[in-house]
């Protein structure tokens, strides 16, 4: 076994400690649980956006866990992953270990990328469940699975940059407090200026992801993964030149 995959099934297993892995099945529970409001005035809505039943709940669904629910959930779980060493003072026995610095940052952004992952096959399971147990998609069932596996992963894609941000900034602040207020600010930044920030939204990363549920080229969508390697990089370069006290 490579050293690098040493260290992501060491993440993995630490993550166990956290709510990390709890969050992944939580947040797409509530944002179901949320789009269910919606069901009473379906038809209305329905007809307004000119869509069928299921995708008017689809699109209402994707709009609740891109714009609030996905940014707080990828927040919370890289500020716990970066936790996992300030919280018990564990970076210098850790950065002492015989293992590069930069395979220790990868195996951080492998494990939290793989969280974002689960969330979204998790969220792609209940939508469709939701969507049989309430007759939305009577003989389009198929339809619907593939509405919803493309807008989830344009979503997925956008957040990557988001995570990679927040677990760099999660790394650099010691303060559990301050790590989650950057990404609460930034998340209520980006639901506040929705309407307001154009197209700078597709490049704000805590609005990528509701950005993404648009009509959205294939060269944005590979920039926003490059911008998710370029971040990850530049974050393994900080923690090589981090110094521990």
């Amino acid at each position: 076994m490579s050293t690098w995959m040493a260290c992501v099934l060491a993440e993995h297993a630490k993550l166990k400690r956290t709510l990390a892995r709890g969050l992944a099945i939580a947040a797409p529970v509530c944002a179901v649980l949320l789009s269910l409001f919606v069901l009473a005035n379906l038809d209305t809505l329905a007809a307004s956006k000119g869509m069928p039943r299921w995708q008017a709940y689809l699109d209402t669904l994707l709009r609740i866990w891109a714009s609030f629910l996905l940014p707080i959930m990828a927040t919370l779980q890289a500020v716990l992953i970066a936790q996992l060493e300030h919280a018990n003072r564990q970076w210098k026995y850790l950065l002492a270990l015989p293992v590069s610095r930069t395979s220790l940052y990868m195996a951080k952004s492998v494990n939290l990328f793989g969280l974002l992952l689960l969330a979204h096959v998790v969220l792609w399971v209940l939508a469709l469940v939701a969507c049989a147990a309430f007759g939305l998609a009577p003989g389009a069932l198929g339809e619907a699975a593939v509405f919803l596996s493309r807008q989830l992963g344009a979503t997925f894609a956008a957040a990557l940059a988001l995570a990679a941000v927040q677990l760099l900034v999660s790394i650099r602040l010691e303060s559990f407090v301050g790590a989650i207020g950057v990404g609460l600010v930034a998340t209520l930044v980006a639901l506040l200026g929705a309407g307001t920030m154009g197209q700078a939204a597709g490049y704000f990363p805590w609005s990528m992801p509701i950005h993404a549920l648009q009509p959205v080229s294939p060269a944005w969508m590979a920039g926003a993964v490059l911008a998710a390697v370029l971040v990850t990089a530049l974050g393994a370069q900080v923690l090589r030149r981090m110094q521990v006290h």
